[in-house]
């Protein structure tokens, strides 16, 4: 789905924007807003949702979920994306109207079955309950609260328009990208920064002071206050300091250079956090363009989010898969070429917007660095998960040498 309508679709259309590349099918904006959607939805929600269900089991100390609950979350959340993605750009399609109408019940009830698992997942087990269990707890129920807004988003697009609504478009995103997605990396990184990357624990205090801004800030996002992406700035910078990416840590010996990767990925992620933020704050006092809001939104998804899943990504799928490690060159890569495409993009459109010329090429370039960045990581991810399932492939007795 990422190297699809995420990150092919966003760079097809930036491409188009700047260069002239026809575009596939369909008008630009529905096509743009089909791509954000696949972003959230696509991208960072079934990856959380694969990660949750793996992970919070083991934070708790207690069994995986059923199954099938499991699969019946993920076909209906990507049945519901599948519809939506292929319906809503394309006007002429005889069963439009029904697909996205049935898009949206279908993502939702997946997004409300992952909630319900997760929040009984949180409330079981015998470790000790933590702080950061009360952020990964309100950004599962986000989940089905950004796939309602987004339903309602569709109701124009329903009756024939080309477009989704902008304002329930725009409370989606916030409760999908903040609150949910967000919630999620920032809950699992107050768990996994001491073991990842030497980082000294999160003060309980501080984790349950600053979560709870963090979601106020999001509900007053949700609800069309602007200003309240000052409260989720503050509570981010706080964060991003109790987890610990750029204090001393507390390992005596110099860290690995796996270690070391995903520090950096955890750095720049919570760096362009903070960026992102900035940037929706200072747009609550004077406004803002398509251009500069897209650069914010950019840095908070490919910048923070995307770089967080290389850093966490890069030591999770070793452990869960039981494959070989993640090649570090490949991974810091995919970190740097990142980290590039949002800068590029960021300052490109903060500043210039879409020109023509040599800033037209320049958003060309990121595009293709962000590309390129997912598909190092992706490749080298794929090769951990293919040395674990050959390690479970019997070798035939007749193909063994014999000394």
């Amino acid at each position: 789905m990422a190297l699809t309508v995420g990150f092919g679709l966003g760079a097809w259309l930036l491409l188009h924007v700047t260069l002239g590349l026809p575009l596939p099918g369909g008008s630009w904006l529905p096509l743009v807003q089909a791509h954000g959607h696949a972003q959230l939805v696509g991208f960072a929600g079934i990856l959380v949702m694969g990660i949750g269900y793996r992970i919070l089991p083991r934070f708790r100390s207690t069994d995986d979920p059923s199954s099938r609950l499991v699969l019946l979350s993920y076909v209906a959340v990507v049945a519901g994306l599948v519809a939506r993605v292929v319906a809503q750009p394309l006007l002429d399609i005889p069963p439009r109207s029904l697909l996205l109408f049935l898009s949206g019940p279908l993502e939702l009830g997946g997004g409300l079955v992952y909630a319900a698992v997760a929040l009984r997942t949180l409330s079981l087990g015998s470790n000790p309950h933590r702080a950061d269990e009360v952020l990964l707890a309100a950004a599962a129920a986000w989940f089905p609260i950004g796939l309602m807004w987004s339903f309602v988003a569709l109701v124009p697009a329903m009756a024939g328009s080309a477009l989704a609504d902008g304002a329930a478009g725009d409370a989606a995103t916030v409760a999908l990208l903040l609150g949910f997605a967000g919630g999620h990396v920032i809950g699992v990184s107050c768990r996994v920064a001491p073991a990842f990357i030497a980082a000294r624990p999160a003060s309980t205090r501080t984790i349950l002071l600053a979560g709870a801004a963090w979601n106020l800030g999001v509900f007053g996002l949700v609800a069309g206050y602007a200003p309240a992406a000052w409260v989720a700035l503050a509570s981010a910078i706080a964060l991003t300091w109790a987890i610990g990416p750029f204090r001393r840590g507390v390992g005596v010996a110099p860290l690995s250079a796996g270690a070391g990767a995903t520090r950096l990925a955890f750095r720049s992620a919570y760096a362009w956090l903070v960026v992102g933020l900035a940037m929706l704050a200072l747009s609550a006092l004077r406004g803002a363009s398509f251009a500069e809001v897209s650069a914010a939104r950019h840095a908070l998804a490919l910048g923070f989010l995307t770089l967080m899943v290389f850093g966490v990504g890069a030591r999770l799928v070793p452990a869960l898969s039981g494959g070989v490690g993640l090649p570090v060159p490949a991974l810091r890569w995919a970190i740097l070429l990142v980290n590039a495409a949002v800068a590029l993009r960021v300052a490109i459109e903060a500043t210039a917007g879409y020109g023509t010329g040599p800033v037209a090429a320049a958003l060309g370039v990121a595009a293709l660095l962000a590309y390129a960045g997912l598909v190092s990581f992706a490749a080298a991810a794929a090769r951990s998960v293919r040395s674990s399932v050959r390690s479970f492939i019997p070798v035939p007795s007749s193909s063994r040498t014999t000394m």
